[in-house]
């Protein structure tokens, strides 16, 4: 492992050490196929070449867009070990956004996955001042020429090398561990995003403690789903690539459930959400389910929980708790580890804090999730919870390179080779959050416990300071009100205002089959905001929230919503957080109207 400086030498050491017939996996044509260590090498230098002959020099930035397929894998090695650096985009972003990052990133090419990315770029085609060619890995191109072809490509690069053989490994052997590895733009809750600057070394180094903490080996198999131009899945996909496991990519978000079963993963990264749905589903089917069959699902729940709560924290277990488990395994966590696929070594999550309940369950499913913690600026992984020592509520203990420290105030503070450069052309703000002697500034409150596992709060520009004075952490009582099964989503509003409030958006399908008990005929949603039964019931949801809270956290009314919060509508960043700024925009109205009166005396749902 010594010798790898560079991500260019994760990938040589790869296809010269690692063969295998299923380097990489994924469904085209509604069958799963296989890329093999040598296709995946050929295409990679192939494309180098080609990106070579456009005129790619080191130092240059190459924009990818394209959702999670073997061809953005490739597209990465080969910008990496042409010398030049990625910038990758999410597929959401729409064709303002994506131009934005385009100019500022001085990107000269571009490669889309699709004609539909490639019409973002193209329709903003007078403001972009930099951008020269645009690659499209499907779909013909257009016969003007506006676009180049993959395949196309592919085929130059290979006339390239047979002119200039050694090329491509000559230029991979002059990148250093200092050069420019990616600019990542950070979607960020607020404001315009910044380009992260992350170097080789920064990678390299972050996966090399990883694998200390996360043992896998080639005879792993993981599946991506979550975006790969996000830096929490392209980490793991370089820990997987270094170790040479197979790569499977699901198909997107809602075929994740299917595509487990059909490949069946050892390892999986995903976000809180995720897990949240999950459980969700066996609750729902408990909700759904004849009598006795609910009393058995609970039950198995239940004894699942308390058994974990026990054998996860090194406690040991009563001989009539150890049977009772022995009986509800083969209930619920059986049947959630044969829809993973039945060979799932553990998860790992990440992007947002993980409801402790949701890892208690899972662990006593025999599904330990190893949660972790970090930002794009810190490449990304700070903390991570072992696979053989997790503590449910923690992040996980510091990697072996890296130092925290906390501030008066509670912030974090981080220091290690993983630390980003700094901002794309903005040292004012890089400075802001970067101090001469390399700690970076989180942003993030937290506290660490005398074993030196970390435990993350909130957010420190999210706090909620009341009109009375008072600072209060959302993100705790948001997961406190999810943990209910009638709330999916829920906003904590309360800055400068007299008391707090909610914006909640219900579980529906739970919703509906409350209201067919209580002889409510209404089905349509806008409409179940209103109703007195449903109101009655979220006061209920909030009495029991509150019953748990200190009297200045307690919420006093909420708004009910008949939709769930989503990345399209901008209101998620990629990877699920709310952006409480667009939020509060766009349910300004409806917030005011919690605040139209003085203090209630009693919770209520407005």
């Amino acid at each position: 492992m010594e010798e790898i400086r560079t991500l260019c030498d994760v990938f040589f050491h790869n296809i010269e050490h690692l063969q295998r017939p299923d380097l990489l996996m994924a469904k085209r044509n509604g069958a799963w196929q296989s890329w093999s260590t040598e296709q995946v090498a050929r295409a990679v230098e192939d494309l180098a070449y080609g990106l070579m002959g456009l005129g790619v020099k080191p130092g240059d930035k190459v924009v990818l867009i394209s959702e999670d397929r073997p061809e953005w894998l490739m597209s990465d090695y080969a910008i990496l070990t042409s010398g030049a650096a990625t910038v990758p985009l999410y597929p959401t972003l729409n064709a303002q956004e994506s131009a934005y990052i385009v100019n500022d990133s001085d990107a000269q090419v571009a490669i889309v996955s699709n004609l539909e990315h490639a019409a973002k770029l193209q329709s903003q085609r007078g403001a972009l001042k930099s951008l020269r060619d645009i690659i499209i890995m499907d779909a013909p191109a257009p016969g003007d020429g506006s676009l180049l072809q993959w395949d196309e490509i592919l085929a130059r690069g290979r006339e390239f090398a047979a002119r200039e053989p050694g090329l491509h490994r000559k230029a991979a052997s002059a990148v250093t561990p200092e050069d420019l590895a990616t600019i990542i733009y950070t979607s960020g809750t607020t404001g315009v995003p910044k380009g992260v600057m992350l170097v080789h070394r920064n990678f390299v180094e972050n996966v090399r403690a990883g694998l200390r903490r996360l043992h896998v080996s080639p005879a792993d198999r993981a599946l991506e789903f979550l975006p790969l131009s996000h830096s929490f899945e392209r980490m793991l996909g370089y820990v997987y690539f270094w170790q040479g496991l197979s790569i499977a990519y699901a198909e997107s978000i809602e075929k994740v459930a299917d595509n487990m079963g059909e490949v069946r993963p050892t390892i999986m990264a995903a976000v809180p959400r995720f897990y949240e749905k999950v459980y969700a589903k066996v609750m729902e089917g408990a909700a759904q389910a004849p009598f006795l069959r609910k009393v058995l699902i609970h039950w198995s729940v239940n004894t699942t929980t308390a058994w974990a709560e026990l054998k996860g924290n090194g406690k040991s277990v009563g001989p009539w708790l150890a049977l009772k488990y022995a009986i509800a395994k083969h209930l619920v966590p059986k049947k959630l580890q044969a829809r993973t696929g039945g060979r799932m070594r553990f998860f790992v999550s990440g992007g947002a804090p993980l409801p402790r309940h949701l890892a208690v369950f899972f662990w006593g499913c025999g599904l330990k999730i190893c949660e972790g913690y970090g930002l794009t600026e810190t490449t990304p992984v700070v903390t991570v919870n072992a696979e053989e020592s997790v503590r449910f509520g923690s992040i996980g203990r510091p990697l072996d390179n890296e130092e925290v420290r906390f501030a008066e105030d509670g912030e974090l503070f981080v220091r290690g080779p993983n630390i980003m450069k700094g901002y794309y052309k903005l040292p004012e703000a890089t400075a802001e959050v970067l101090s001469p002697d390399g700690w970076l500034a989180t942003g993030d409150i937290g506290h660490q416990d005398a074993e030196g596992f970390l435990y993350i709060t909130d957010r420190k520009k999210e706090l909620i300071v009341t009109a009375g004075g008072k600072n209060i952490a959302p993100q705790p009582i948001e997961n406190l009100l999810k943990t209910n099964k009638y709330v999916v989503q829920a906003v904590l509003i309360g800055d400068r205002r007299p008391y707090i409030t909610a914006l909640i958006v219900p579980n529906w399908g739970n919703v509906l089959e409350y209201v067919k008990s209580h002889g409510v005929k209404v089905s349509d949603v806008p409409k179940l905001c209103e109703e007195p039964h449903v109101k009655h019931l979220f006061e209920h949801v909030l009495e029991r929230a509150n019953s748990e809270l200190s009297r200045y956290e307690q919420i006093k009314k909420c708004k009910l919503l008949p939709r769930e919060f989503s990345q399209e509508e901008g209101e998620l960043t990629p990877t699920l957080k709310v952006k409480r700024r667009v939020i509060n925009q766009r349910y300004g109205q409806q917030i005011e109207e919690l605040y139209a009166s003085t203090v209630p005396e009693a919770v209520s749902c407005a």
